[in-house]
């Protein structure tokens, strides 16, 4: 690929694409300690609202950057839902205040994902990473030990770059996934969609504000108001069931918009449609043609060729979990990479990103899919589904959407709670097993607890770029030695709390149900993985079994001296 004598520069991890994935991937990296390459061929940020939805399981793994609640501040997490059908407003839900005690974010949270990529890369700046814009990666070549990647500039200058890691976030149209020969498997949506930043007026009071996602089904279409704010008050995006389907690049094997073919009538008529021309269109920032596929990536790792967010899996947008799936492909990923290639991890523990990832992004195709499918026969104008559409459904919907137990469990699956990794050989149920409470693999809840007086909370606590290990009951049930032997094999990889109902320095205390909801009667530990999954638990204060997993996993860190 090079001649011998040709400079080429070196780096531990080349990130090909600079949406929220790859600048996730990139933050998570850097509290480790390594610093990665980010490049994206596009020479400015994408200023579009493109995905809209941030859910809770995405803020509390940014609290690890300290973001989320910057996040927060600059996006909604006050808004309603209200659903329309054939003109009639049959049903509303508020998309805050879900009945979820174990989490500081129990909202949906809208905000543009340029607010979330502007946020990260802000991020990024302040410890010294400067995205590389207008790069393109043009060719690689992997082996043993790395990757030989070659770059050009947009001024056509070329750059060779060896990369021990090589981590495609570069969307649908991935040069990594492609040049690696991964197959993307799956098809794309017949139907065409549009979609819209805009202004909106409803010509009568259907509650049209700025805090409410409205959806509207009539005739032979859907039109979804989603609140932006900003560039723009409204995000739109339509479909008619007998809308032509198109052809040329957006009928190709991609999701890629084909930017300003879309007219602000084309979309205003189907609006009409959906909504028995009761809302008007005006002021357009952003129009485009659209179509949706449902595909994956045969896999996700191919050496040290390693694919996240968009690049391994695309489907519809139902949910708003795209970007969000994305981000915690990188969660994922980079906490294993970078305990690699400091030497403090077993190559073996790769792994497991894509035996741990590859079935999520199997789950939420299939879900997707089957909610579209959904969507798309509801328009049908047969006389039965209209009668359901109109009678049935708009009867059960309103006990439906205001059932806080249902919502609750709606919320719970929305926000990606429900995703856990017990069948993954890093999940481990130790003995004596604990009967309750979060099992191995599954995501540690958060609660409200003190320590040293002031309130604080435990995901925050077990936190950061290293194992937790949460020690639970009398700070008297543990072997000094024990504990001393495990923070000098594993130092800075290794962070030990105690969590007791007895006040002590630099102790969590439980003042409330925090050893209950763990399922800790008396004493137990949980070891929770760099992105609050747990690893490990058991019952009991031995630690024997602890000290087996960590060793089948982490090598220990050199004593000093």
């Amino acid at each position: 690929m090079r001649d011998k004598s040709e400079a080429v520069n070196t780096t531990d991890v080349l990130i090909v694409g600079a949406g929220p994935t790859g600048l996730a991937l990139c933050a998570q990296l850097l509290l480790f300690g390594v610093r990665a390459r980010i490049i994206d061929r596009s020479l400015n940020r994408a200023h579009e609202s493109r995905a809209l939805a941030v859910q809770a399981r995405t803020l509390e793994l940014f609290q690890a950057l300290d973001l989320a609640d910057e996040l927060v501040s600059r996006g909604n997490k006050s808004a309603k839902l209200m659903l329309h059908v054939d003109g009639r407003v049959v049903a509303g839900a508020q998309l805050a205040g879900f009945a979820a005690a174990d989490t500081r974010f129990p909202f949906v949270l809208f905000v543009s994902q340029a607010e979330t990529e502007a946020l990260l890369g802000e991020r990024l700046a302040s410890q010294g990473v400067t995205i590389e814009r207008g790069i393109e990666l043009t060719d690689f070549v992997a082996a043993a030990d790395g990757v030989e990647c070659v770059l050009r500039g947009d001024d056509g200058r070329q750059e060779r770059v060896h990369a021990r890691y090589l981590v495609g976030c570069d969307g649908a149209h991935s040069t990594v996934r492609k040049r690696a020969g991964i197959p993307f498997e799956g098809d794309a949506y017949l139907q065409d969609f549009m979609l819209g930043d805009i202004e909106a007026d409803a010509t009568f009071d259907v509650g049209f504000q700025g805090n409410t996602l409205h959806s509207f089904t009539g005739g032979n279409a859907i039109a979804m108001f989603f609140p932006l704010g900003h560039p723009a008050t409204w995000r739109v995006i339509a479909m008619s069931r007998d809308a032509n389907t198109r052809t040329g690049e957006s009928a190709g094997n991609d999701e890629k918009p084909n930017a300003g073919d879309l007219s602000i009538d084309e979309l205003q008529s189907v609006v009409d449609s959906a909504t028995g021309g009761v809302v008007r269109l005006r002021d357009p920032v952003w129009l485009t043609h659209f179509r949706l596929h449902h595909r994956q990536a045969a896999r996700y790792v191919n050496g040290r060729v390693i694919l996240a967010g968009d690049a391994a899996h695309i489907h519809s947008p139902v949910g708003g979990q795209g970007m969000n799936t994305g981000v915690q492909d990188a969660w994922n990923l980079g906490w294993k990479l970078a305990l690699v290639l400091a030497g403090a991890a077993h190559p073996k523990l790769l792994e497991s990103y894509e035996a741990e990832r590859w079935p999520v992004g199997r789950a939420l195709l299939q879900y997707t899919d089957r909610i579209f499918s959904l969507f798309v026969r509801s328009l049908s104008r047969n006389p039965l589904m209209v009668w359901l559409r109109r009678s049935v459904v708009s009867r059960l919907l309103p006990g439906i959407l205001t059932s806080k137990r249902l919502g609750s469990l709606a919320f719970y699956f929305i926000s990606e709670f429900s995703i856990h990794y017990r069948k993954s050989r890093l999940a481990i149920e130790g003995q004596p097993r604990l009967r309750k409470g979060p099992r191995a693999g599954d995501r540690l809840p958060d609660a409200r607890l003190t320590r040293d007086g002031p309130p604080t909370y435990l995901q925050k606590e077990l936190s950061g770029p290293s194992f937790h290990l949460l020690l639970c009951g009398s700070t008297e049930a543990w072997n000094a030695d024990d504990i001393a032997d495990l923070k000098s094999h594993y130092r800075e990889n290794l962070v030990l709390h105690y969590l007791s109902r007895n006040v002590g320095a630099n102790i969590l205390v439980d003042s409330g149900a925090v050893l209950a909801g763990l399922g800790v009667p008396d004493t137990g530990q949980y070891l929770v993985r760099p992105d609050g999954y747990v690893a490990y638990r058991c019952g009991g204060s031995d630690l024997r079994g602890l000290q087996q997993y960590l060793a089948s996993w982490l090598v220990n860190s050199p004593r000093a001296g």
